[in-house]
């Protein structure tokens, strides 16, 4: 799992958002005003999804486009 997260934070970050996570091991990403919170690191294929999805609607491309 930490390689997809990896995977994602490199992604994230070249796109311009913002990544974090609390103590409490909550996920807060951000970009131009629009931020997205999730309460854990993602552990099935079905969180990993709902992740991503939530990410794209928020401008992320994932995977990114050669």
């Amino acid at each position: 799992m930490t390689d997809r997260m990896g995977a994602l934070l490199a992604a994230l970050d070249a796109q311009g958002f913002k990544s974090r996570q609390t103590r409490s091991g909550m996920w807060m990403f951000s970009r131009d005003g629009t931020m997205i919170t999730y309460h854990y690191t993602p552990e099935s294929f079905g969180e990993w999804l709902d992740l991503i999805k939530m990410l794209n609607g928020a401008g992320l491309v994932f995977p990114p486009e050669d």
